[in-house]
């Protein structure tokens, strides 16, 4: 028995394979193209090795994996990143961008990421998403794209300035996966969004728009699996309300969607209440209420919902959860559940009162 699997989302492109022989039970793993890892286990009789290898992928196909008849092909990647020595010698992000496009070696390439450009706390990236979407037919191959991939060193997240892609999503019919890091000065469209192939989109920030929010509750995205969302806090760009949410509920939206994402969020505890029994919840997978302020409050509501049951992965990881609601969770859903890193909240005596906050806001 030999079952080939594998796991792709925003920032992961993974492969687990496992192989029965006799007694003995191989599993290899590691990322998409390379040789990985390989893990050979040997049982006690060949009915307890199939049995062993049974629960694994269980396990695995519980976290998204994937069972494919053959591996895919091995990705081309590129990143760009304008240093700090390099821009402080006068280096630009439009002047390396038209340096790969112009490159014999960008029509193979299959997933771009664009790092730090010069100063991005003060200038977005336009010009290189410009010479991109101008220039696309010499990146015939491109389905991932991922602009903003700094650190806090180079950028604060909330201090990332973005652009505008209205242009991307018709210059780049074949893209698969869109990941932003930052919000401030973010457009993501100024028309109706509608993009045939897109299966994946994340925003990554310390605080999310109204605006695109509504652009994504508005769009229309027939392929989208995968959808990552950090709300974020007021502080930092949100300003929407837990009615512009609702959309992502009501199942309606997105007909292949399978990951579900609002995180980051301090309304987690009402967002935990309203999706708790919403329809979408019958065809996703995973839904991610991560890295936000949920208490026990939005905890319980879970835990009342039938509907949450039939996830296949629930994850609360970042949360202001008790250790009592933490061991009733792990008792009473039977799921792949991650409550990892649990907080305490501050406690000020002066206003007697206790302050939680999300993970990621500046």
């Amino acid at each position: 028995m030999k079952r080939y699997f594998e796991f792709s989302d925003s920032k992961s492109h993974k492969f687990w394979q496992i192989a029965v022989d006799g007694s003995n039970c191989t599993v290899s793993y590691g990322k998409i193209g390379t040789a990985g890892q390989e893990k050979v286990s040997s049982y006690d009789s060949p009915e307890r090795a199939l049995k062993e290898a049974e629960k694994l992928i269980g396990e695995k196909t519980r976290k998204g994996y994937v069972e494919k008849e053959s591996a895919s092909e091995k990705k081309h990647a590129r990143r760009i990143v304008v240093s700090y020595d390099e821009a402080e010698a006068g280096k630009t992000l439009l002047e390396k961008v038209q340096a790969f496009v112009d490159s014999p070696q960008a029509a193979e390439v299959s997933a771009l990421v664009i790092g730090a450009w010069e100063t991005p706390y003060e200038q977005d990236p336009q010009a290189g998403l410009d010479y991109l979407c101008e220039h696309s037919a010499r990146l015939p191959n491109l389905k991932e794209l991922f602009v903003g991939d700094m650190d806090s060193e180079e950028c604060e997240i909330s201090w990332i300035i973005q652009g505008d892609y209205t242009r991307l999503f018709a210059a780049f019919p074949q893209l698969e996966r869109l990941h932003i890091k930052g919000s401030t000065g973010l457009v993501l469209s100024q028309q109706p969004l509608e993009h045939a192939h897109l299966k994946a989109l994340t925003i990554e920030c310390g605080g999310l728009p109204q605006s695109i929010i509504q652009t994504i509750t508005g769009a229309r995205l027939p392929n989208l699996e995968f959808l990552n969302l950090y709300l974020g806090v007021e502080d930092y760009g949100f300003n929407a309300a837990l009615e512009d949410l609702q959309p992502f509920m009501d199942g309606t939206l997105f007909p292949r969607l399978k990951y579900l994402a609002l995180a980051d969020s301090e309304l987690a505890d009402q967002i935990a209440e309203a999706i708790a029994e919403a329809p979408v919840l019958d065809s996703i997978e995973t839904l991610d209420l991560s890295k936000g302020t949920l208490s026990d409050k939005g905890a319980e509501a879970l835990l009342a919902s039938s509907k949450i049951r039939r996830l296949q992965r629930l994850d609360l990881h970042y949360h202001y959860l008790s250790n009592e609601m933490m061991a009733r969770l792990k008792k009473e859903l039977d799921l792949v559940l991650d409550v990892s890193e649990q907080q305490a909240p501050d406690e000020d005596e002066d206003e007697d009162c206790c302050w939680r906050y999300p993970a990621v806001t500046e």
